[in-house]
């Protein structure tokens, strides 16, 4: 079979033996002070310096031949990817320098992370209400606790957080400025301060802003024999002489190209390739069919499946409809889906509190416009042999199979890609891209770029697949998950509609009835949510406070609280506060209104924004039923905190101080204490998206 695999031209030639392959194939290779100077934040990629030694100084220890270690601890991937963008602009720059990345939860020993020599960047973001990501506990508690954690003397580090000011503010980045201060308590020498990244705002920008610092950090470090980009040129001819057995590539201008017959779409079989990326071996098409999943392999010994993540499986939706008559084009959906023949495999099992956790696909015109912009066939093969190790998503997939799988297309393209497709280096990225939502279509088509497949697949966001709080109890129904989604739809202030990649994914998954065996599919996986559970006593009184798509783990408690009242148990009081944006968009009144009569809820106070003679916020009610609020919490009672809006996490949590200091005659200070109590004691559980 005939194959095709650029040569770059020696004068483009790039060295990558330090681009490192990540653990997950879904994200694989994604990829200031100075004695008497300070680094301030940056102002675009622009550092301003200014003399300022009465602060005292940051220890410069770092060389240009230090190598540097990468250790990320991440929740939903934010982290890991920034620590492999971090990667890959240091082996840009310092090719010849040894520049590592690793996970926290690949350290079998956490004193493996102290080599000595080498310079520290740690990466981490927040999980929940201030805990540390999953796969980053086991290390954050050993040198948080440990008595008998070694001196660090010698060790040169720095932090970027990643945390959100729009929920949970008390815990905006708690566990990197944990993690800087506790570093410098055991001797560690801190080279930058420590940088946060803020999802409530622009954390890509912010991200950008600190590596820009960073980086700036280390040209300015003595030279003691490290190889910069400056010396790139004689390291590339010396590598391109090796390869002079392959394929030569052809120039045209700045972009090399390379012969490639039936794939290349140009009259003379040949295709652009990346000046900066290894090429990528592709294949001529097989077949034009597009898979609507990625569970099978081709029959070439692929495994595409290895995108998705250990224990994905395949669902049938049974079911998709609305969840209110008149709840119109915004209102919200409600789906089933059947485990099938799943439903006796333990990853399957779900109780409720858990999520569902979906791979979207991409809008089918949304791919197919960014295939136009390509110079290959759209059913080429991105071969399983010969691919560099840095290639970041499954190979024996076609373009268009990864475009639509594998690839984000409605995320926010890296301030790094932008300054390549813009031809740019100064770029406002809040103003220019972040706050008008400008996608990787907007900027290719507005400024009528061109892209070679390995320009865009290394540097495009990898498809992270989305949480959903299941709105069913296992109890009632073991065999089947309901969800509750609303279709994300919005015009930007360029005047560009926009629609969410999952939801809208969602809300074209249609049914056929029970009475035709062939059903649309799901590729998820359950994901285990043991905070948010019911309390084991069942006397204990419970307490219910949700907002829009929050009523979903809200009805699953409801009916598992119900099913267990049939069963002959008995349960504690339970009282709802519900909040909806008008009286149209209220769901579920039958599961609420069936838990009343059952015994499984005691009252509802349902409130609409807008919409409503008496349009109130949940908040609002909940500050004039402060008293039963205050004596709910002192007779031992839990709650459980809902919504769809992060920053409505953040507005309980101002009511319930307030409830403090009314009812319960605490100061400022001592109500904070007494929040941070019920939330250490899991007496308040939250799930907020």
């Amino acid at each position: 079979m005939q194959k095709c695999k650029g040569v770059i031209a020696p004068a483009q030639q790039q060295h990558s033996s330090h681009r490192t392959q990540l653990s997950h194939p879904m994200f694989r290779a994604i990829l200031q002070q100075s004695s008497g100077h300070v680094v301030l934040p940056l102002l675009g990629r622009q550092c301003l310096r200014q003399n300022v030694s009465r602060f005292g100084f940051v220890r410069f220890s770092t060389s240009t031949s230090q190598p540097i270690r990468i250790l990320y601890a991440s929740q939903t991937g934010t982290a890991k990817l920034f620590a492999y963008q971090l990667s890959e602009e240091l082996s840009d720059h310092y090719p010849n320098r040894d520049i590592s990345v690793k996970g926290w939860h690949k350290i079998n020993n956490p004193r493996e992370l102290f080599a000595t020599g080498s310079l520290h960047v740690f990466m981490t973001s927040v999980a929940g209400v201030g805990e540390p990501p999953d796969n980053g506990k086991k290390f954050y508690s050993w040198i948080m606790n440990n008595e008998n954690n070694p001196s660090l003397n010698g060790l040169d580090y720095c932090v970027f957080g990643l945390g959100s000011t729009a929920g949970h503010l008390p815990y905006y980045n708690v566990i990197g400025k944990n993690l800087d201060k506790r570093l410098e308590e055991l001797g560690a020498s801190r080279v930058l301060e420590i940088g946060l990244g803020d999802d409530g705002d622009c954390i890509e920008d912010d991200f950008d802003n600190w590596s820009a610092n960073f980086m700036d950090l280390l040209e300015d470090a003595p030279d003691t024999g490290g190889t910069s980009k400056a010396d790139e040129g004689s390291v590339a001819q010396d590598e391109a002489q090796v390869e002079t057995s392959k394929p030569t590539t052809t120039q045209e201008g700045d972009s090399p190209r390379v012969k490639c017959p039936g794939v290349a779409l140009a009259d003379d079989e040949t295709r652009i390739i990346s000046s900066k990326y290894p090429s990528l071996n592709l294949i001529p098409r097989k077949t034009d069919i597009v898979r609507h999943h990625l569970f099978e392999g081709d029959g070439d010994g692929s495994n595409p499946n290895s995108f998705y993540a250990k224990g994905t499986l395949k669902f049938d939706v049974i079911s998709n409809k609305h969840a209110e008559i008149n709840g119109g084009e915004s209102g919200m959906n409600e789906m089933e889906v059947m485990l099938s023949e799943y439903s006796s495999n333990k990853m399957c099992n779900y109780e409720a509190g858990d999520h569902l956790v979906i791979y979207p696909v991409n809008s089918q015109c949304v791919v197919e416009a960014l295939l136009d912009n390509l110079d290959v066939d759209r059913h080429a093969i991105i071969s399983v042999e010969g691919q560099p190790e840095s290639y970041p998503f499954p190979t024996g997939l076609t373009v268009y199979e990864t475009l639509s799988h594998c690839a984000d297309l409605g995320a926010l393209v890296s301030p790094n890609f932008v300054r390549m497709i813009l031809q740019r280096k100064d770029i406002d990225y809040k103003a220019e891209i972040a706050h008008p939502r400008r996608t990787l279509i907007d900027l290719l088509f507005q400024h009528q770029r061109k892209l070679s497949l390995e320009d865009l697949l290394f540097q495009i966001t990898p498809m992270k697949p989305r949480y959903y709080s299941i709105a069913s109890s296992n109890i009632k129904h073991p065999t089947r998950i309901r969800l509750l989604y609303r279709k994300i739809k919005y015009v930007t202030s360029l005047g560009y509609q926009r629609e969410g990649v999952c939801t809208s994914y969602l809300s074209y998954k249609g049914h056929l009835g029970n009475q035709d065996a062939r059903k649309a599919n799901l590729a998820a996986y359950i994901n285990r949510n043991s905070e948010f559970r019911l309390p084991k006593e069942g006397h204990v009184p419970i307490l219910m406070i949700a907002v829009g798509c929050g009523v979903s783990p809200i009805r699953a408690l409801l009916e598992e609280r119900v099913a267990l009242i049939e069963s002959g148990r008995r349960l504690g009081s339970a009282r709802l506060f519900l909040g909806f944006r008008t009286p149209d968009d209220e769901v579920f009144k039958a599961p609420v209104a069936e838990a009343i009569k059952i015994g499984a809820l005691d009252d509802v106070s349902v409130t609409f924004a807008s919409g409503d003679k008496d349009k109130r916020l949940v908040t609002d009610v909940l500050l004039d039923e402060g008293e039963y609020v205050w004596n709910h919490f002192e007779s031992g009672g839990v709650a459980f905190v809902c919504g769809g809006a992060r920053s409505f996490g953040a507005a309980v949590e101002d009511v319930l101080l307030k409830i403090f200091q009314l009812h319960g005659s605490l100061d400022y200070s001592d109500s904070e204490q007494y929040l941070r109590r019920l939330i250490n004691e899991k007496k308040i559980m939250d799930e907020l998206a």
